[in-house]
């Protein structure tokens, strides 16, 4: 554990956090764009987001792993930093967890939002095929044989 400590330093730390905090914005950015092509319905555009904010996500992905020796170590490591670093290392974690929170609810309304939009649709071609039902049945009783008794007559 003594050579992995040796490792481990405010700078690097720092850096990381950064990295991470900047990795966040990008993902925040994109999720403001994703609600617009939500709404918009720009199903393609919004298909090229998600695969751009995957992109993100696997970033964010290999980042937590070079971050993870710090959190294994973070009582010990926490103790070793100036108190200038700590401060700065404190500030950067509220706002990563900040902005992980808001990216979050974002994404929880628009799923929210996808839902209610199929469901909407969902419906729509329902009402679309029982009225194609109801036309097809019209037209056929239209075609039908004339009535047996000739009201025309009387």
């Amino acid at each position: 554990m003594a050579v992995q400590q040796r490792k481990l330093d405010s700078t690097t730390l720092i850096a990381l956090l950064t990295e991470q905090r900047s990795l966040y914005s990008q993902l925040g950015e994109l999720a403001g764009t994703q609600r617009g092509l939500i709404t918009g319905g720009e199903p393609e555009r919004l298909l090229s987001v998600l695969g751009e904010r995957q992109k993100l996500v696997d970033r964010l992905d290999a980042l937590g792993g070079r971050l993870r020796p710090y959190l294994e170590a973070w009582k010990t490591f926490r103790t070793t930093m100036s108190p200038a670093d700590a401060l700065h290392v404190d500030r950067l974690l509220g706002e990563v967890n900040t902005m992980l929170t808001g990216i979050l609810e974002k994404d929880r309304a628009d799923a929210q939002l996808l839902a209610a939009r199929k469901s909407c649709t969902a419906k729509a071609i329902e009402t679309v095929a029982i009225g194609r039902q109801v036309g097809a049945a019209y037209v056929a009783n239209a075609y039908q044989t004339r009535p047996s008794r000739d009201w025309s007559d009387e």
